[in-house]
């Protein structure tokens, strides 16, 4: 039995050869994402999620509730400022978490920021503040879309 090996191919990267298209594209040197010199440095009492708003205003994510020491018996403040929500452990607030552990916007919350049933929101939690910000899509799209646009560098 005979052994046959295929050859790799491999582009040619010399200088002035065009021909490989790893190496060039038409003539022009592939883009580059600028990297910054020093990442920002991740913030170790700061949790991220991602939920779904539910027909009830229900927002659930157990592992951030968990890490917050928040029960069914936490009462919470819920307020909107500047498109965002506010969730914040409070003794006098007249919120409570659901016996599942979701945290129930009320309807005039949603109503003031935007929030419908079923929009994704992102949930960012200060666990020194024992608070939660709920950032509703309209909020993430103001962030985000001048990054996308080209208006600021990364």
């Amino acid at each position: 039995m005979t052994i046959s090996y295929i050859r790799p191919i491999v582009p040619d990267t010399a200088p002035g050869n065009t021909r490989g298209a790893s190496a060039r594209i038409a003539g022009q040197p592939l883009p580059l994402i600028a990297v910054p010199v020093s990442p920002p440095q991740r913030l170790s009492n700061v949790l991220y999620s991602v939920a779904t708003v539910d027909e009830r205003g229900r927002v659930a994510d157990r592992q951030m509730t968990a890490a917050l020491n928040w029960t069914a018996a936490t009462r919470l403040s819920i307020r909107e400022h500047d498109g965002l929500l506010a969730v914040a452990a409070d003794p006098h607030g007249v919120f409570k978490l659901t016996r599942q552990g979701h945290v129930r916007l009320p309807a005039d919350a949603r109503r003031a920021a935007h929030l419908g049933t079923g929009d994704r929101v992102l949930l960012v939690a200060h666990l020194d503040q024992q608070t939660v910000t709920v950032f509703p899509p309209g909020a993430l799209d103001q962030l985000v879309l001048p990054v996308l646009q080209g208006g600021e560098d990364l």
